[in-house]
């Protein structure tokens, strides 16, 4: 499943703009300026690996930069879309369902509760931190330019969550537009006032928004049909935001009946536990590789109802405890996470033995 990298070719032209050279950024990757000049499609993965090479080549603050110059045109079609919607709310809402077209390795999530609104953010994709931090900060502080930009009136922020720590150096916190920012939150969100949802977008256009939905639709169904079943539950799994979705779940998100699934499952010799071990398990090597010393937030990530259940699950996987593995195998390139992922996964699948009974099914799932 390929996208073209809409919002990455808008970071590497800021980068350029504020002097660096696209190429020299994207150097050791494969990946020349003018295959993302030219939106040349990619797979998903290696979108979010591009991320690295930007937050690599570039200064701490640029993404924070790049977030507050973010115009609602970056985000090409969906953009447009989104300025053609009738109110605020209904503009996320999009956002949310579709950002993906814009080849955007984050999945977005509006939540409201109470007076407040949140927008949670959370990887699609294994990401190395300092994408994943790039990717984070250059979402949330896009978040005031746009809500100007479509409501014509300035945004109201109530808050800024982070999930990673507090860096030595956060004077680059200070564009936002409060001072409340928390960093190793459970998630990582932008907070505002929920009356602000309600605000029109004076361009709103019926015939044309609701056009907007049905090539919206259309533009997704194609490229999300190629997915095998397994892929598919997978990238369910890696947007639960650290929830992990029971059968029935997975069913109701997909638009299918339990007994479809799991006969589509059967016919292809899989079981849903299995496949809910086998990503956990990546996962969670993944994010140890990164040298994240956070266990209980790749516990949380990963479903775990507490640390000491990831502890033996994880001892299950591989025969060590989380320290001496990590000891042994740590690898601080990023860019060794994936490669190193596939050479442990099947010499470990024979020991994989975690227990269902230590998945969170969340009350209610919705994947789009």
């Amino acid at each position: 499943m390929v996208f073209k990298p809409t919002t990455l070719r808008v970071y590497l032209l800021r980068a350029r703009e504020a002097g660096f050279d696209p190429d020299e950024i994207l150097r050791g990757s494969g990946v020349t300026w003018n295959d993302v000049d030219s939106l040349k499609p990619f797979e998903l993965d290696t979108i979010a690996d591009l991320f690295h090479y930007i937050a690599r080549a570039t200064p701490p603050d640029f993404a924070m930069k790049c977030g507050y110059a973010c115009s609602i045109r970056d985000f090409g079609i969906v953009g447009f879309s989104m300025m053609s919607m009738p109110s605020l709310r209904d503009a996320f809402e999009y956002y949310t369902r579709y950002s993906l077209l814009a080849g955007h390795p984050l999945v977005s999530t509006v939540v409201e509760d109470g007076n407040q609104w949140k927008m949670h953010f959370v990887p699609r994709r294994i990401m190395s931190t300092e994408a994943l931090r790039f990717c984070l900060e250059v979402s949330i502080a896009g978040m005031e330019p746009v809500i100007r930009e479509l409501t014509e009136q300035p945004a109201i922020t109530t808050g800024i969550e982070f999930t990673f720590g507090k860096p030595s150096s956060d004077s680059r916190y200070g564009l936002f537009g409060t001072n409340v920012i928390r960093f190793g939150s459970k998630a990582s969100a932008y907070c505002g006032h929920r009356t602000d949802l309600d605000r029109p977008i004076r361009s709103w256009d019926g015939e044309v928004s609701h056009l907007c939905y049905q090539q919206s639709d259309k533009f997704l169904a194609e490229l999300t049909r190629s997915r095998s079943i397994r892929e598919q539950l997978e990238d369910l799994m890696l947007i639960s935001a650290g929830e992990m979705p029971s059968v029935d779940d997975m069913a109701k998100a997909l638009r299918m009946s339990r007994r479809s699934l799991q006969r589509q499952l059967t016919n292809q010799s899989l079981s849903y536990q299995e496949i809910a071990k086998e990503f956990r398990m990546r996962h969670a090597i993944a994010l140890l590789m990164e040298d994240r010393s956070n266990v209980k937030t790749i516990a949380f990530s990963l479903g775990f109802r507490d640390v000491s259940s990831f502890r033996r699950a994880f001892r299950i996987w591989t025969g060590l405890s989380i320290g001496e593995w990590k000891a042994a195998n740590v690898v601080k390139d990023a860019r060794c996470v994936k490669q190193r992922v596939v050479v442990n996964l099947d010499s470990m699948r024979a020991k994989v033995g975690y227990h269902h009974t230590t998945l969170r099914s969340p009350a209610s799932f919705t994947g789009h």
